[in-house]
């Protein structure tokens, strides 16, 4: 199993719309590698943006993360 995962696979695990992992990756949100037109993005990084999830599953930009709110 790899460490990486491609936008789809990042946008199933979120349970979000490949075009909505694409803005977050291009607003920095979501923290990747791209390789071309390819973006590579740690499971890790999947895990910390899920954890900022509400229970409805939306992310909210005013968690960063590092316990702290804004």
């Amino acid at each position: 199993m790899s460490d990486k995962l491609t936008a789809q696979e990042a946008a199933n695990a979120l349970g979000y719309h490949v075009d909505h992992v694409y803005r977050l990756l291009r607003s920095g949100i979501i923290r990747a590698e791209q390789f071309n037109r390819v973006w590579l993005i740690d499971r890790a990084e999947v895990e910390r943006v899920k954890a900022l999830q509400d229970e409805h599953g939306r992310f909210h930009r005013g968690k960063t993360g590092k316990g702290e709110a804004q």
